[in-house]
């Protein structure tokens, strides 16, 4: 009997390990757990009621006016953050507002010419809120100068669940109808004299329309600028900006306001649509 050689027997086991291996590779193949290229869903983002946010709806950002809206004017600067309103779990919970408790005149008379959007009455679902601020064209964005140096447009635009679009624009325009003039502090600390009259828009295709020229006198310097306030369906736009006397061109509120009414009708329609 012939014995095999050394060369035969390396290639037969070569051959046997061959196979073998193809044999483990199959068997992981059929056993082996199936992976999904498929990017897992994204988790439902709960929110507690009422709490305001920043342009999470991606719709809502979408309305809000840009630089192409405004030509060369003014340029978007950052968006700020969202006030939190979460509780604190060591905070005892907030006492419960009361209604009816009105609102001391002079404090109202600053919201107004600080922060419109704000006057929004207790017991109202406010969904989503996105704002933005347009600093003149050549501005630095979130390191512009303060207020009294140079101008700002801000539009706050916020979204209900209710009616309290509606009733946010009337508390705007009954505090212009006890504010029109009072004093204020400025935010360089100048008491100032705030003088507001009525503008003349167009509502549009708007639920509401309505704007007022400001003007702010303290010390030696002359503020002028505009509050312009458009209502479409649950939405609200609020468009304020003051600046230094000639800055602010109080004609620009009509057809700014007119703008902002046309990017809500859109987005209003976009979301009944759905």
């Amino acid at each position: 009997m012939r014995h095999l050689g050394g060369r035969p027997l390396t290639v037969a086991g070569g051959l046997l390990l061959g196979l073998l291996l193809a044999a483990v590779l199959l068997a992981l193949n059929v056993m082996g757990v199936h992976v999904d290229e498929r990017p897992p869903p994204r988790a439902a983002t709960t929110t507690r009621p009422g709490t305001p946010l920043t342009g999470n709806q991606p719709e809502l950002t979408r309305a809000l006016l840009s630089r192409t809206d405004l030509g060369d004017r003014f340029t978007p600067a950052p968006t700020p953050p969202a006030p939190s309103r979460t509780p604190d779990a060591t905070e005892p919970a907030p006492e419960p507002s009361v209604p009816d408790a009105p609102v001391p005149r002079a404090e109202r008379c600053r919201t107004l010419f600080d922060a419109p959007w704000e006057l929004v009455p207790t017991g109202h679902e406010l969904t989503d809120q996105a704002t933005t601020d347009l600093n003149p064209s050549g501005g630095t964005g979130g390191s512009a100068p303060a207020l009294p140096l140079l101008p700002r447009l801000r539009q706050t635009l916020s979204r209900f669940a209710d009616d309290g679009a509606a009733a946010a624009y009337d508390a705007i325009r009954t505090s212009v109808a006890d504010c029109r003039t009072f004093e204020t502090t400025l935010e360089d600390g100048t008491l100032a004299t705030v003088s507001l009259h009525e503008l003349e828009v167009a509502s549009g295709g708007a639920d509401g329309a309505y704007a007022v020229r400001i003007t702010a006198v303290g010390g030696d310097r002359v503020l002028t600028g505009y509050l312009a306030v458009g209502r479409v369906g649950q939405m609200l736009s609020v468009l304020r900006t003051v600046g230094p006397e000639g800055t602010v061109d109080s004609g620009d509120a009509d057809p700014t306001l007119d703008l902002a009414v046309d990017k809500m009708e859109l987005i209003e329609d976009l979301i009944d649509s759905d």
